[in-house]
């Protein structure tokens, strides 16, 4: 065999091992690119099969608690009954489920404001006291009023002609709340100052009074005219074991209180909270929720998940 076509034979055997390799290397990526558009189907349909597992996970916390309330007496609630109990979290298959109930009319009525189209002067100074406990600015509540209120002529606030100045204009609601997030549309409500209002007031459709068993100190001090949340630690501290009974038990219990107003609170509530977290799988949700009960009957308004937090300048409007 002469050196050529020895040289010859080495190029072919190169070549045919170079051939080999990229013919494994196709084949290799080939398999890999299937197993992995495999595995992101099967984690895709994963993740809906534990999607629609929480879905009936909320649907049946939800029904559970609309049952409970349905079954609790009506004529009176407070921080002793069974339905404001706190859980523990509860295992299913797979993950967890956890809930709360809350009376939302433990809190202010931010719709209160303007009842029937026209401003509520004893709400309106409730808020403004609120806002004076919590060192808010006080003229919000003006603000809040033009929003709300059906017409468009400011009353110390503002309407149409200022929102469309802005950068990004928009109109006046001159309608209800949806939503305590509306307010950081509102003229003066920066996003620290509704984090700071949140734990004291909510958005219900139509009017409704405070419910003085569950109303946290500061809203409870509100409805007095002149004292302070400090004052009312004392009885706060009672309704557990001691709810007042009726609407005039208030005033009998603590005489030093003077009200604006004798219609803004009661002992019953027809609106509350329900707060649903769960975790399925790698699927963590939280769901919040809002029960109506009237005649007996309880039944779920609406269910949303939580408002984002976004990390940006807590004044910023966003």
């Amino acid at each position: 065999m002469d050196k050529y076509t020895f040289r010859s034979r080495r190029q072919q055997r190169g070549l045919a091992l170079i051939t080999a390799v990229l013919v494994v290397a196709i084949v290799a990526t080939v398999a890999t690119t299937l197993a992995l558009g495999e595995q992101v189907w099967f984690r895709q349909a994963q993740n809906m099969t534990d999607r629609a597992q929480a879905i009936s996970l909320r649907q049946g916390a939800l029904n559970y608690a609309a049952i409970l309330l349905a079954r609790d007496d009506a004529n009176i609630d407070h921080l002793g009954e069974l339905w404001a109990k706190p859980l523990p979290p509860l295992p299913v298959e797979d993950g967890m489920i956890a809930f709360a109930v809350s009376d939302a009319q433990g809190l202010f009525n931010l719709n209160n404001v303007v009842q029937a189209g026209q401003p509520n002067g004893p709400n309106m100074e409730m808020f403004r006291r609120l806002l004076i406990s919590l060192s808010l600015d006080p003229g919000l509540s003006e603000a809040l009023r033009d929003w709300l209120d059906p017409d468009s002529t400011p009353q110390g606030g503002a309407e149409d002609t200022e929102y469309l100045s802005l950068p990004q204009p928009y109109r006046a609601a001159n309608q209800p709340l949806q939503s305590v997030d509306e307010l950081r549309l509102v003229k003066g409500f920066s996003a620290k100052t509704v984090e700071k209002l949140r734990p004291y007031v909510t958005a219900l459709p139509g009017s409704t009074t405070v419910n003085i068993n569950t109303a946290p100190d500061q809203v409870l001090a509100a409805l007095c005219t002149n004292l302070s949340a400090a004052a009312l630690k004392p009885l706060i501290d009672s309704r557990v074991t001691q709810p007042f009974k009726s609407p005039g038990e208030f005033t009998s219990r603590l005489p030093s209180c003077t009200l604006a107003a004798t219609d803004q609170h009661n002992v019953k509530t027809g609106f509350f909270l329900v707060t649903i977290d769960i975790r399925y799988g790698r699927l963590q949700r939280q769901t919040l929720g809002l029960i109506k009960r009237t005649a007996g009957k309880a039944t779920v308004e609406w269910h949303q998940l939580p408002p984002l937090k976004l990390e940006a300048d807590p004044d910023a409007k966003t």
